[in-house]
């Protein structure tokens, strides 16, 4: 789950990162976390959209204050589920302009910050997409939203995830097929990088002439030819949906 929080005061960040860690550790969740120190900050790093399943705002910041970085990320995005966090209550009417999910009291209490996640996190899940394959003779169910990478081994292939690797008779053309049905556009976006090669956009770190560098250190090789649809995809991805690896 990517969750960012935009608040002006550093300690109030930390915390915040903390509680959210804390909560995914307990629940054996995986999250991004992204802070942000202004709403400069925040529409600098992503001016045309916002690549977060939450977005906690905090309301009273210097310059643009949360109220107003709702507003214009409204202008571009309908649906991202908003909190805000505030001390004060006299906000909460004009939240509704802006379709807050909720609002949370500072300081924020642990337990009604867990409850919401889980609330999210419940929601993303009966939205996410799996894979149902047939592994070394059980059925598994894979989330697409996990996969790394997918190599090609003569009539096997081998999925690279962030929950260890899978290795199962296919053909790559098959499983290039059923991730496609993500794209264009979703978080969740493969690209060829050789021809034996398949790689999630949201877990390339960076893009070399004969590689791709992953989040987890990984590395997967880069045709001569593939090379400039690959940076141009990657660059595309990464505009539409910030550095996806996490922080």
């Amino acid at each position: 789950m990517n969750i960012a929080y935009c608040e002006d005061e550093k300690i109030q960040l930390e915390y915040m990162e903390q509680l959210i860690r804390k909560w995914a550790d307990e629940g054996n969740d995986t999250v991004t976390y992204f802070g942000y120190g202004s709403a400069k900050e925040l529409l600098f790093e992503h001016p045309d959209s916002f690549p977060f399943d939450l977005l906690l705002l905090d309301i009273d910041m210097d310059g643009m204050d949360g109220m107003a970085l709702a507003k214009e990320i409204r202008k571009k995005d309908q649906k991202l589920p908003i909190v805000f966090l505030t001390n004060r209550s006299e906000y909460v009417f004009e939240g509704y302009e802006v379709g807050a999910l909720r609002y949370l009291l500072k300081p924020v209490e642990e337990t009604k910050l867990f409850s919401l996640l889980d609330e999210i996190s419940y929601a993303l899940v009966k939205e996410r997409r799996y894979l149902i394959e047939n592994v070394g003779g059980e059925t598994v169910k894979i989330p697409v939203d996990t996969i790394y990478s997918v190599e090609a081994k003569g009539h096997y292939i081998r999925l690279h995830t962030s929950a260890g690797d899978y290795e199962y008779k296919k053909n790559l053309s098959e499983i290039a097929e059923e991730l496609a049905k993500d794209q264009p556009g979703q978080k969740t976006e493969f690209i060829s990088t050789h021809r034996s090669f398949l790689v999630s956009l949201a877990a390339v770190e960076r893009v070399q002439r004969t590689e791709c560098i992953l989040c987890d250190g990984s590395s997967v090789p880069v045709s001569r030819n593939a090379y400039k649809s690959v940076n141009e995809a990657f660059i595309r991805y990464y505009m539409e949906h910030g550095d996806m690896c996490e922080k």
